[in-house]
């Protein structure tokens, strides 16, 4: 942690600490650990540098600070003047970050330590370059190398890494992370923001897709807690998710590849592969960087009514490319591009919670195919007082998941097949931002960002609910005839439709932001920051098939409306460095998240009806938190307490049978609760231990009727938000001889929640992976070769339930979802280049 000190006015003191800082300055230093020089000392006279060069003669050079574990090799695409600031230049997790700099007397009489310390680590989760120690909110910082050394494939690997954030899916619905308890229903938009660098990945609402893009060559992941809504707007309600590719390296050729074998007890085997290449283009101004990969995620649940086994195997395809082009040293251009497509063979469902991981439910295979395509353009310009930074994006994205529904309708075990849900979808989105971010100078009190946004989104949406029965050609025939009201109650291949819900809607937000922090005396900074935004959401929503022409009188039956909205999210903060070794901070920030249309419809079964529209939500959160480190930066230990308050949440109600949905806003939810970490590194070379836990304690804020009539009053458990989650991890790295000797030992916990008000409880698991990897870089050709037990104890926890409303308990179906039994895997790795 930093503290700022003012320098010494007096000529003669000047004169000793400038001695004293050549005395203790490392002889072979790297640019980064060198103290900066005072004018005085570049410019001195002739025989004062003849003076030092002769004292510094006699003197022994001390050893420069060591990090056991480097994050990446800082390589920004930037001008050496001056780090990009972007989250599109400078997107790295660095080694050993000095803190922001203090005066030369301070760096001069305080000496190098003579071991290794914690490392520091620098993100750009705020649009600038901060030690993310130094930033006043809850932010975790995941290495890629760390997560390319634990083989994680998907975003379920990364976030049991970090307390209070848990992962939820089922199989008509994509996953969604959940931050401090506050979840979203399936059908909505995630209240947690998916980011690719700046770049939002979320859907206004009715999602297709979630972003789940392979951690291999990544910079970084970042976990942000809490609203982002003052820089990142409606897509990060109460936190983000935000990949950080690694940049292209001018000058440097450099390839790296992973392979790696899974094999999964009572499930499938399959291989996982991939590979990156820098390219130098044309000397230090011009590189391509490229990452591709292929993987297959191998079965573990058998459906015994087809019967086939092992059915729910992923196959997921994907590559990006990042072009950099540095033409001086004020611009700096970076072109990304990502593509990566997904098809689950069938949805991973068994039919019970005993820890058997079959089902006999369905007679149908319910596959998935999802796909997406982004292109983001950066422009930046380094002036002298700040940069300027143009952001261009574009993102299609396309699903479409057949859910064979039998079981929701027709109870366990049905003899036939004869309903399924089918969920197809797409959409265009368009941002561009401009932002001007202050040049950080430690002798200015102040640093600042601010900018305007424009963002724009064109989702087409279609639920169809069709019968297992093809009548075909009927339908053409219907249609030929221009009898279009009965051509809309069938499908294509001629199948009666029992309902249909097809949406067609744009969502726009425009938006001023900034952000402005003043530092006070030596120790105080308070920042003061906001988004002024104004939204609007609409479209039409056309219903149509058997079931509506019974309740309308008519198919298709059309609804059409708009949400326009205007508002400011505030954002404040202040952060008091009560010394070197310890800093506190309070923090106060408003999220927003966009209403629109409805999108399902109302079943006449449920006493409820569905509004034409649903508003937007707010959630405003209070943070404090206290940050310390001891021990000589080898002890840390931080403390963050908050209160979240949501107002007017958006929920999905389903009718008994889960068939037919509408949004609504319902009362309100509040989640009290903090978070602990500790981190020591040990003093044998190469020992790490950090734990952490997490306790959210969200409940309801007034009494709440479901639309089926069941009523939950005023705190009541909110679903998906468990109170209790801990991750402790033990890893060492450590030399013999030739070789390298690693590895790490991880326990996490997750406490228990309800999928849905009144639902079968879900969560409640702890989980162990080892790693074990040994490396020579002495021979470039031998690649590292790591074994990794992942669920060691082969745990049997839910991730998701369902139980279908068919009054009869006994005939009602049970939908459950486990995590990844016992998973053993192979990894060989290698690297190669300048």
């Amino acid at each position: 942690m930093s503290k700022q000190y003012k320098k010494s006015l007096v000529p003669m003191t000047a004169l000793k600490i400038g001695l004293c800082m050549l005395v203790a300055m490392p002889m072979h230093a790297t640019a980064q650990e060198q103290p900066s020089q005072s004018p005085a000392a570049q410019n001195g006279e002739a025989s004062q540098n003849e003076l030092f060069d002769e004292l510094l003669s006699s003197t022994e050079p001390s050893a420069p600070t060591q990090t056991e574990e480097p994050v990446a090799t800082p390589e920004p695409a930037t001008s050496a003047a001056q780090p990009d600031p972007t989250a599109t230049a400078i997107d790295e997790v660095l080694p050993t970050i000095a803190a922001p700099q203090k005066s030369e007397s301070t760096q001069a009489l305080k000496a190098p330590p003579s071991h290794a310390q914690i490392e520091e680590v620098v993100v750009t989760a705020t649009k600038r370059a901060e030690n993310v120690r130094d930033i006043p909110a809850s932010i975790t910082a995941l290495s890629g190398e760390e997560l390319e050394q634990r083989g994680a494939q998907d975003t379920a690997d990364i976030v049991k890494l970090v307390p209070g954030v848990n992962l939820t899916s089922t199989g008509d619905s994509p996953a969604r992370v959940t931050i401090r308890g506050i979840a979203s229903d399936i059908g909505t938009s995630s209240t947690t923001g998916i980011l690719f660098g700046n770049v939002s990945f979320s859907d206004g609402y009715a999602p297709i897709l979630s972003l789940d893009p392979n951690p291999f060559d990544m910079a970084s992941v970042e976990v942000l807690k809490g609203p982002q809504g003052t820089l990142f707007g409606a897509s990060a309600l109460n936190g983000a998710v935000r990949y950080v590719p690694t940049l292209p390296r001018f000058g440097q050729y450099e390839v790296k590849w992973f392979g790696q074998y899974t094999s999964i007890k009572e499930g499938d085997a399959a291989p996982t592969y991939g590979a990156a290449v820098n390219l130098p283009l044309y000397e230090d101004s011009l590189a391509l960087r490229v990452m591709a990969f292929d993987r297959i995620a191998p079965g573990f649940i058998d459906n015994t009514r087809i019967p086939k086994k092992d059915t729910n195997q992923t196959d997921q395809k994907g590559a990006r490319a990042l072009l950099g082009w540095h033409p001086s040293e004020a611009w700096d251009v970076l072109l990304t591009t990502a593509y990566q497509q997904t098809k689950l063979q069938d949805v991973g469902t068994a039919d019970n919670d005993q820890g058997r991981l079959v089902t006999n439910d369905r007679a149908r295979v319910s596959p998935n195919t999802t796909k997406y395509w982004m292109g983001d353009f950066s422009v930046t310009y380094s002036g002298e007082w700040a940069q300027f930074v143009s952001d261009t994006s574009y993102i299609y994205k396309a699903g479409n998941n057949f859910f064979d529904a039998t079981s929701r309708t027709a109870g366990k075990n049905p003899p036939l097949s004869l309903i399924a849900q089918q969920y197809t979808g797409d959409s265009d989105t368009f941002g561009q931002e401009f932002r001007l971010v202050s040049v950080d100078n430690p002798d200015s009190s102040w640093k600042w960002v601010t900018g305007v946004f424009a963002w724009q989104q064109s989702l087409r949406n279609k639920l169809t609910v069709p019968l297992a029965i093809d009548v075909a050609p009927l339908a053409t025939i219907l249609d030929a005839l221009s009898l279009t009201p009965l051509s809309s109650l069938f499908s294509e291949t001629g199948s009666p439709i029992v309902v249909q819900t097809a949406a067609d809607v744009r969502i726009r937000e425009l938006a001023l932001f900034g952000d402005l922090t003043r530092r006070l005396g030596d120790s105080v900074e308070i920042a003061l920051g906001g988004r002024l935004y104004r939204t609007s959401s609409g479209g039409q929503n056309v219903q149509s098939g058997v079931y509506v022409l019974a309740q309308q009188g008519s198919s298709p039956y059309v609804v059409e409306g708009e949400v326009k909205e205007k508002g400011f999210s505030p954002k404040a903060s202040i952060t008091w460095h009560i010394n070197e070794d310890i800093l506190a901070y309070g923090l106060v920030s408003k999220g927003f998240r966009v209403g629109g249309i409805q999108t399902g419809l109302t079943s006449s079964i449920i006493p409820s009806t569905s509004p034409k529209i649903f508003k937007s939500d707010t959630l405003w959160n209070y943070e404090a938190g206290l940050r310390t480190q001891f021990l000589d930066n080898t002890l840390r230990v931080d403390l963050t307490g908050f209160m979240v308050d949501w107002k007017n949440p958006q929920s999905l109600q389903p009718d008994a049978s889960g068939l037919t949905v509408f949004i609504t806003n319902v009362g309100g939810v509040k989640s009290r609760g903090g978070d602990l970490s500790v981190q020591y590194l040990f003093p044998w070379q190469g020992l790490m231990f950090t734990t952490a836990v997490s306790y959210a304690d969200t409940v309801t804020t007034k009494d709440f009727t479901t639309a089926t009539g069941d009523v939950y009053p005023v705190g009541t458990t909110w679903p998906l938000a468990p109170k209790w989650q801990t991750s402790s991890n033990l890893s060492f790295m450590r030399p013999i001889g030739d070789w390298t000797v690693g590895g790490f030992a991880t326990y996490t916990t997750l406490g228990s929640a309800v999928p849905v008000f009144g639902g079968h409880k879900v969560f409640g698991y702890k989980q162990v992976d080892l790693q074990l990897s040994v490396s020579n870089e002495q021979y470039k050709w031998l690649p590292q070769i790591a074994l990794i037990v992942n669920n060691l104890t082969d745990e049997r926890g839910l991730t998701n339930a369902f139980t279908s409303g068919i009054p009869t308990p006994e005939l009602a179906a049970e939908e459950y979802y486990y995590i990844t039994p016992r998973a053993l895997t192979l990894r060989l790795s290698g690297r190669f280049g300048d």
